[in-house]
């Protein structure tokens, strides 16, 4: 939540190789990893972002095809810098999912040339706290569409 991308990577991979995890945690892990590798490597291709998600071994298939999707709309809007759409219909009952899916509905808005759009959904976090890296990234994007 905070952006320390590395450290989750470290921490998810040293949990996953230990043996006797329960499916359920293995599965969220698995789904929190590819989005850390997917947000801590502006280098990663597409190419590698498939190879990823093929090797996933979530055993929730709602779970998987929501890990698939958001990875991708990740890949697409932070890398690839494409729009898409996938957090436009999203909604959670958590404050931290709330702030991300204002957060990427921003970016994709700004994405596609709507500032003011995206100028209204960022407002939305400036008082959030700037511990939470979709806080900051918003306060920065907020500032270069200005």
């Amino acid at each position: 939540m905070t952006g320390d991308f590395e450290t989750a990577i470290r921490k998810a991979e040293e949990i996953l190789s230990r043996d006797g995890l329960q499916p359920q945690f293995r599965n969220f892990l698995q789904s929190y990893l590819i989005r850390s590798v997917v947000l801590s490597q502006p280098e990663l291709s597409r190419e590698e972002l498939g190879e990823m998600i093929g090797e996933l071994t979530i055993t929730d298939p709602t779970l998987a095809e929501k890990t698939e999707k958001m990875s991708v709309a990740l890949y697409d809007l932070t890398i690839a810098h494409e729009s898409n759409d996938y957090f436009e219909e999203l909604t959670n009952e958590f404050k931290y999912p709330q702030l991300e899916i204002i957060y990427y509905k921003a970016f994709n808005a700004a994405i596609k040339g709507y500032t003011n759009r995206a100028h209204e959904l960022l407002s939305q976090l400036t008082g959030e706290d700037e511990r939470l890296y979709v806080v900051r990234m918003g306060k920065q994007l907020l500032q270069s569409t200005v």
